[in-house]
């Protein structure tokens, strides 16, 4: 059985930028903001999380650096998983490019400032891989980006500790129409975004379970 504790970080927030860390990027298709997606979508994975737990018989304690509107600075982020020494920090973003740029993809801190690198990626490539084919199933034109290494603010391993594995998974491009109807306004929305969780959920058991 698993046991662990995980950091869900629904990124941006807010109404000014701090530490960082910008208060909305991405905006889609038909306005919806990048950080109202972030966090509804937080929800659900924590959700999807503490139901695969009870289930599985897993012992899964899960905070979210904010549940609210509001914005935390990147190292404030990472810290929250340093300070209740989380094994997984996985924080949610979206991108946003040209309107028809597609895919998902997962990036994590670059090996040569990354002691955790193997396990960071191990980590990764199930996220990515759950994320993208929970989308796959809904839309044939979906495009796996796979993993990146990128030097990120908030995976970096001074504020996020050794001791989380760390990635930052990147939905989709949500200002490509088409995106839009299959995440936000589409009549199939709710359950793609519930499969999109339970899918990230259950990467995130198995992640555990390969960790005790």
């Amino acid at each position: 059985m698993a046991k662990g504790t995980v950091v869900i970080d629904p990124g941006h927030g807010g109404n000014i930028d701090v530490g960082g860390s910008s208060k909305n990027n991405a905006v889609s298709a038909s306005g919806v903001l990048e950080k109202n997606i972030t966090l509804r979508f937080a929800f659900l994975v924590r959700d999807a999380l503490q139901e695969v737990a009870q289930l599985g018989g897993h012992t899964v304690k899960i905070i979210l650096t904010r549940d609210k509107d509001t914005n935390l600075g990147l190292s404030d982020r990472a810290k929250v998983a340093k300070t209740n020494k989380a094994d997984i920090f996985l924080s949610i973003h979206c991108n946003g490019f040209n309107a028809t740029t597609r895919g998902t993809e997962t990036l994590i801190s670059p090996k040569n400032i990354n002691s955790n690198h193997p396990a960071d990626r191990a980590l990764a490539l199930r996220v990515q891989k759950a994320t993208f084919n929970a989308i796959k199933a809904h839309d044939a034109n979906a495009k796996d980006r796979g993993v990146k290494d990128q030097k990120l603010g908030v995976l970096n391993e001074a504020a996020l500790g050794t001791k989380s594995r760390g990635c930052l998974v990147e939905l989709e491009f949500i200002d490509v129409p088409a995106v839009d109807i299959l995440l936000n306004v589409g009549p199939n929305s709710p359950q793609v975004r519930a499969d999109m969780a339970k899918a990230i959920a259950n990467a995130i058991i198995e992640d555990l379970k390969a960790n005790q």
